[in-house]
């Protein structure tokens, strides 16, 4: 059993009490007992991003070079069986209980909540002085705030309130965070407490998470924490997921896949948005089977084929007809906006060869649209002026 010397204090989370306990502990202890929760395809569960070498780097040669000072506490809980013990209760004092004892398993991972790279990079300044010779141990001492007995979905609660109010987090790991959490909540039945914004978000995940197993979308999608390869995984999730807003801000899209309690997963609205894309490979074969030279599975095809996906879904509901020979019969009307030479990065149309921004989508979602909305019928003729 282990012990430390700490010093309670209590603040508010969510509206209820909670007790953190802060101490300066030997820099030998963290690295011995420190955990990271990262999110990888092994720990789908994880909430913190992948550590950067290049940060880590710069903080073990800030320490190796004398200035070293890391004055801001680490974040630390400790999972299961810690408690704290009150000096009063220790020597008969009353009303002692700021000041007291925390004790903890001897082999119970401390999970870092923030500070893996402060941890990380004093690290690596102890390797690197003690190069092959006899462990140096720094004279060094962390401040560390505990929390006792948080469950990982505290962590990730405490995670995205720091990185939120201090600094940036990757848009992709903020993503997958909302993802977990609005899982779980839909899962215990708290769906009512899942704001809007946060729904949309889900789903336009989990049909991101559905596609990347399924062609056309395996191995084109990237995943968190995944080194970057812009050639062939082009799309984050999280971008992905923003793509299908017009979608999923449709009211009826939102009655129909949104909310059903029988459909936890969006499996229904993944199945359609999957038909669609093979639709669109089957009319564009070459386009799908090169990704590094075609555009459509790159930003601006992807975003243009979710803007008109509303239109094409909401004749479908029409015609009560979700079958692939429906979705080809619309998508047919976009004329060479369904051929493989049109999204060519060299020789394609002049608007697919550009940079993709936002304008240029503009452009290409106006064009397709034109050719996809049919002249309206039964209207009266126009009064004669």
């Amino acid at each position: 059993m282990g012990t430390l010397v700490v010093q309670r204090f209590r603040q508010t989370h969510k509206k209820a009490p909670v007790e953190l306990y802060l101490a300066a502990v030997p820099v030998a202890d963290v690295i011995d007992r420190h955990r990271i929760d990262i999110l990888t395809r092994d720990n789908p569960g994880g909430y913190q991003r992948a550590p950067e070498s290049s940060r880590i780097r710069t903080i073990a040669r800030y320490v190796i070079g004398g200035e070293g000072m890391l004055p801001t506490a680490l974040l630390v809980n400790i999972r299961h069986g810690a408690w704290f013990e009150p000096a009063g209760t220790l020597l008969g004092l009353e009303g002692a209980d700021a000041l007291g004892v925390l004790h903890f398993q001897d082999d119970e991972p401390w999970w870092v909540e923030d500070g893996q790279h402060r941890t990380l990079g004093v690290k690596e300044a102890i390797e690197y002085l003690t190069d092959g010779k006899r462990l140096t141990r720094l004279n060094y001492d962390f401040p560390v705030v505990f929390c006792l007995n948080f469950s990982r979905s505290d962590e990730m609660d405490l995670f995205e309130i720091v990185n939120s109010k201090a600094k940036s987090v990757p848009t992709d790991l903020v993503a997958s965070i909302i993802f977990t959490r609005v899982t779980e909540e839909r899962a215990s039945g708290e769906a009512g407490q899942v704001s809007l914004p946060a729904l949309r978000k889900t789903a336009g995940v989990a049909v991101s998470h559905y596609l990347e197993h399924r062609q056309p979308w395996v191995g084109h999608i990237q995943g968190v924490n995944e080194p970057k390869d812009v050639t062939n995984m082009p799309m984050q999730a999280n971008t992905f997921a923003s793509t299908l807003l017009p979608l999923l801000r449709e009211r009826w899209v939102h009655v129909r896949f949104l909310t059903r309690p029988d459909d936890q997963d969006f499996v229904e609205l993944c199945r359609l948005v999957h038909l669609y894309w093979t639709v669109l490979a089957d009319l564009m074969p070459d386009a799908f089977r090169d990704i590094a030279h075609y555009s459509v599975q790159r930003p601006i095809g992807v975003y243009a084929f979710h803007e008109l996906l509303p239109e094409i879904l909401d004749a479908c509901r029409m015609e009560d007809d979700y079958s692939a020979e429906s979705f080809k019969n619309k998508l047919l009307r976009l004329e060479e906006w369904v051929q493989s030479a049109t999204w060519h990065r060299e020789t394609g149309a002049d608007i697919i060869k550009g940079s993709g921004n936002r304008a240029a989508i503009r452009v290409v979602v106006e064009r397709m649209r034109t050719l996809y909305l049919p002249l309206l019928t039964g209207l009266p003729a126009e009064d004669a002026a």
